[in-house]
């Protein structure tokens, strides 16, 4: 029984980690056929949707399938809001390396006022693609509700960020993970925290409207 449940387990990680070099080669390929501006979007939303059905314990999953089917499926919408991720990145590097004022009092707090923006936006980002794939709304809704998740999920947020920044050090550490597993293994960590998340705040609001009625 022991060597069973062993080799159940081993085998389970390792098609975990071809699924993930499997999903990285995709997304990789995708957003570089779509001249990366108009790839990263599809692309990434359709990744998350892989991890997704991985998330919910699916086995068996037509990676390829599934990929090129979402990718084509939310291609348009999916750059939507890709673009004004993108678009909005782009500013806030533009202000943070450009901008220059000749009061320094007032250079300091636009700065400290755009590090306050980014990390806002950061937790946006880490949250807005796992909703696209979980939820059916408006693009505007989905940043909005991601600053919703974060105020009423603080601790799950403080998870899912310190989740990240271990990422971020594994990468920096071992570049090789970058490379084999930059996008794949980010995107599945983030699904399956915020997956999670997403049926507690679902069964929250369940109970909450019994108690209503």
């Amino acid at each position: 029984m022991l060597g069973n449940g062993f080799i159940s387990k081993f085998y389970f990680f390792g098609e975990t980690v071809l699924l993930l070099l499997y999903v990285n080669f995709l997304w990789v390929c995708f957003t570089l056929a779509g001249a990366i501006i108009f790839g990263f979007g599809p692309s990434t939303v359709a990744m998350f949707t892989i991890f997704r059905r991985w998330s919910k314990g699916e086995e068996d999953i037509p990676a390829f399938k599934v990929f090129w089917q979402t990718y084509k499926k939310e291609f348009k919408r999916a750059n939507g809001l890709g673009l004004l991720i993108l678009l909005f990145t782009y500013m806030l590097y533009i202000n943070f390396n450009f901008l220059q004022l000749d009061n320094e009092w007032m250079q300091q707090t636009i700065k400290n006022v755009l590090i306050f923006v980014s990390i806002v936006f950061g937790i946006m980002v880490i949250y807005i693609f796992p909703m696209y794939v979980h939820y059916d709304n408006k693009l505007y809704n989905y940043f909005k509700n991601a600053i919703l998740i974060t105020i009423y999920s603080p601790i799950r947020t403080i998870y899912l960020i310190a989740a990240c920044l271990t990422l971020y050090y594994l990468y920096f550490t071992l570049p090789v993970f970058l490379f084999f597993f930059g996008g794949s293994l980010s995107s599945l960590v983030i699904m399956w925290i915020t997956y999670r998340t997403f049926l507690r705040l679902e069964i929250k609001q369940e109970r909450l409207q019994e108690t209503e009625a």
